[in-house]
Formats: structure tokens, C-alpha cells, sequence
């Protein structure tokens, strides 16, 4: 039997979470235009790319292309990025300056949607889940977000807008990823609690895609799931046109190798609908204890990672995100973790072994101690568990990435 998505056995840690992200009331909302006066006095410094810059022509090639043509970004991270964090600020501001208009991939179900902010989301408590990081007893075909989903008669999902921000305030198409669906398999859908309407699914056990527009511009959209049978599902994507689309693909609790369990060809699937330009990897936070000093091991499993990730998206740029700055204890002073310059040199050496691009988090974070100073700023941009980040921070971390990434964008364009 499917597991049943468990809401219990998540119930506390997101209980936390969402006490402390609830703690965080609004989002620094700075132009493109005033970046940097704005930001004045924060912590964080301005770091460049280094690693392999030159593989990230995929990337800025398709960027010079956005007003025209739609480009997709896929953030894979730990909980460092979950409920859209830092995914949804380096959104933002390329949206703002290439164009685009939605939210991009959002999970059939979801850990974080209590916490989330750039979208709301609501479902049945029917469905069965299975992912990389829960079970998986009967090998369903996991998707690019490291999850698949069944649905029983009665189930449904709903996602809605939110005002966080210009760019997701509507959106026209919704795009519903699927596989295994039978001959008969059928969705019911409406948009902004109109008229339900319905559409068949294509059979078939490769993943497909199936579109459904509005005739004006849509605040939500609910889907009913009465009639799917074995039919796998992923997500939903919300778009509004050409332009980037950051989707954010958080792996709770992960250290990112568990990213080869996801089938490479159902990741080539996903790639030829969607046509990926660059892909993020920002884990490192779930590889960190107090008595490891030898990362070779991480290295090596990250080397499978990126290779299997090459050959699904061959096409794509890469860029490895080092730790950011993580706090422990020494009398009464919160200092660098032990093992973090040690997994930034395995990361660093991750990313020039498999020749693609790398950002220094723990050095654009400030170095050595910094996350004292990213705890005790006003507002916080950091929690007192000294390893996470507030919104205000995720949108800190956003702005110096994004900034890092035209810096580097201006030489080539």
C-alpha cells in the first residue's frame, strides 16, 4: 500500500517553523533600481561567482532571450530554501528585470504551505505520498521534486495567489504534470470558484503536460481528482507568458544526494517540457556534526548527483551554493561551526571537479562568526537556532545571489 501523506509526523517541526517564520511580519521589497542603497548597513558583502563562469552561458544566453521566450530555473536546496525562501526573492527580482508572471512548480501537496508566502495552497487529506525522503514501498515514479502523488475519489487541490508580490498576484495558465494516467483518466478544474469544467488526461508512462487556461486573469484554481485512477501526479505550474520562472524544490532534512534517486529519465521527461537553463543546488546544513572532518564521502555522492543531473539537463547551467555561516556554542559566544570551512573546501571542490559555477553563502553572509550578526540584526535575518534564516534574511541571501549572478550577466551580455 501507497503511505498515506502523514500530517502528523511533520506536524511538529512545522509547528516551529511556522512559530518562528510567523515572528518575521513583512519582506523587504527593495526596486532592482536602489539594491544597494537600500540594503546600506545590513550585513552581507557583495561575492562573485568564481568555479567554472564560463558554464553559465546556458544560462545568461536564455536570459537575454526572457521577454520573448520563457526560461526555467530549478532550486533544489534543504531547508534553507523551504516555503519558497530565497527561491521566491531571486524570482522576484528577475522577473522585475526579464519578465515573467507566476509562481512556476508548486507540489501536489506540500510540508510547508503554512509557512509559505508567495503562494497559498490547500488540499484533501486523502492523498498518498511517496518521496526520496519518506518511503517509497511501491517504487512509484518520484518526479523532479522528489515526490509523487495518488489521488482517491474524493481528492482535491487548491492553490491561491498572494499579494507578496507584484509578479504572482494572477496568473492565466495552469500546467499539470502527470504519468500512468489510464485511457479514461479525467480532471475537473475551476478558476476563482467559477464554473468547473473538465479535461481528459494522455495515457501514457512517460511524465506529460496538460494546460489549462483562463479566459481572465486567475486568483486560484481548484482541481478535483474524482476520476484518475492509478495516474501519478507531481505538481502544477502557474504562469502568466514568457519570462523566468524559479521553481523551488525544497528536500526537508536532506543533504542532497538523495537527488540520484530521482530517475534520470523522468528528470529528462521533465526536461524536455520544460527546458531548464540553470539548476541550483543549495544544501549543506544536514551534512554538518560535530565530529566530521573528512568530506570526501560527500564529495563523491555529489559527484553522482551531478552527473546524473548533467545528463538529464544537458543543455543547462549549474551553480553550487556553499553553506552559509552556522552558529554553536562556545561560552558565551555563538561562533563559526567547526566543520563548515571544512564542507565549504569539499563543496568548492565539488563544483570545480564537476567544472560548474559556485557562490560562497558563508563569505556574501560576512565569514567567520557572521550568523551573530545576522541573528541580532533589526528586524533578525536569522533565527536563534543560529542555522536558519528569517524571510527578511532569505531575502537578503536572494538579493546578494541575484546580484552576484548580473554581475557576471553584464560581462557576457
Amino acid at each position: 500500500m501507497l503511505k498515506k501523506f502523514n500530517y502528523k509526523l511533520v506536524a511538529y517541526s512545522t509547528l516551529i517553523v511556522v512559530l518562528f517564520l510567523t515572528a518575521s511580519a513583512f519582506k523587504f521589497n527593495q526596486s532592482i533600481d536602489n539594491q544597494s542603497s537600500s540594503s546600506s548597513g545590513m550585513p552581507g558583502i557583495q561575492t562573485p561567482i568564481t568555479g567554472d563562469v564560463g558554464q553559465l552561458r546556458y544560462f545568461f544566453n536564455a536570459l537575454k532571450e526572457a521577454r520573448s521566450k520563457k526560461m526555467r530555473i530549478a532550486h533544489f536546496g534543504d531547508s534553507i530554501i523551504e516555503g519558497d525562501l530565497i527561491s521566491s526573492d531571486l524570482r522576484e527580482y528577475l522577473q522585475q528585470k526579464f519578465g515573467g508572471n507566476g509562481a512556476g512548480f508548486l507540489s501536489m501537496n506540500s510540508f510547508d504551505v503554512q509557512f509559505r508566502k508567495s503562494t497559498r495552497q490547500s488540499f484533501s487529506s486523502d492523498w498518498k505520498a511517496s518521496s526520496i525522503f519518506t518511503r517509497n514501498p511501491d517504487k512509484l515514479p518520484v518526479g523532479l521534486n522528489g515526490s509523487a502523488y495518488c489521488a482517491v475519489e474524493n481528492s482535491w487541490v487548491k492553490f491561491e495567489v498572494s499579494n507578496y508580490s507584484k509578479w504572482l498576484k494572477s496568473f492565466k495558465v495552469a500546467k499539470i504534470y502527470y504519468t500512468n494516467a489510464s485511457n479514461n483518466a479525467t480532471l475537473k478544474y475551476s478558476f476563482n470558484n467559477g464554473s468547473v469544467q473538465s479535461v481528459k488526461l494522455q495515457p501514457g508512462n512517460t511524465v506529460k503536460e496538460i494546460t489549462i487556461s483562463s479566459s481572465s486573469d486567475a486568483h486560484s484554481v481548484q482541481v478535483n481528482f474524482s476520476s484518475c485512477g492509478n495516474t501519478v501526479f507531481y505538481g502544477v505550474s502557474l504562469e502568466n507568458g514568457s519570462g523566468v520562472y524559479v521553481d523551488n524544490f525544497p528536500l526537508r532534512g536532506n543533504s542532497g544526494v538523495s537527488i540520484t534517486d530521482i530517475p534520470v529519465h523522468i528528470m529528462k521527461d521533465f526536461n524536455n517540457i520544460l527546458n531548464y537553463k540553470l539548476i541550483i543546488l543549495q544544501f549543506g546544513l544536514n551534512v554538518l556534526t560535530a565530529q566530521q572532518n573528512d568530506y570526501a564521502w560527500y564529495v563523491n555522492k555529489m559527484d553522482n548527483v551531478i552527473n546524473n543531473l548533467k545528463q538529464a539537463f544537458p543543455n543547462a547551467s549549474f551553480l553550487l551554493i556553499s553553506v552559509g555561516d552556522k552558529s554553536e556554542k562556545q561560552g558565551s559566544r555563538f561562533v563559526t561551526h567547526a566543520g563548515v570551512m571544512q564542507l565549504i573546501k569539499a563543496q568548492k571542490t565539488i563544483a570545480d571537479k564537476n567544472r560548474i559555477a559556485f557562490w560562497n553563502m558563508y563569505e556574501a553572509m560576512g565569514g567567520k562568526n557572521s550568523m551573530e550578526q545576522w541573528v541580532s540584526a533589526n528586524p533578525p535575518l536569522a533565527f536563534k537556532d543560529y542555522s536558519h534564516l528569517t524571510y527578511e534574511g532569505a531575502t537578503r541571501v536572494g538579493q546578494l545571489l541575484f546580484q552576484a549572478l548580473m554581475n557576471e550577466y553584464n560581462k557576457v551580455k
